[in-house]
């Protein structure tokens, strides 16, 4: 019997990675810059809102929240200490 499930890298899941992982980065970027924080943040926030409409599985839902909520994290921080300038 053949799997039909695909151990492959899919796009859906690469989204959920890219925002996890630019979360992430925008909030180490607090430290560094809190425009380019707020930048990314904003990004973040996007990139997760259209990677949440694609998703297909559980674990990338959970990826895209946690992203998506360290992006928005690091979004709010940054505009409150003058970003996005």
């Amino acid at each position: 019997m053949e799997s039909t499930a695909s151990h492959t890298l899919d796009t859906d899941h690469a989204l959920a990675l890219a925002t996890l992982t630019l979360g992430a980065a925008a909030l180490v970027l607090l430290g560094v810059s809190h425009a380019a924080a707020a930048w990314v943040g904003l990004l973040v926030v996007f990139l997760g809102a259209w990677s949440q409409l694609v998703s297909r599985t559980r674990p990338e839902r959970f990826e895209n929240i946690v992203g998506a909520t360290a992006g928005a994290l690091a979004l709010a921080i940054g505009l409150a200490q003058g970003g996005l300038l």
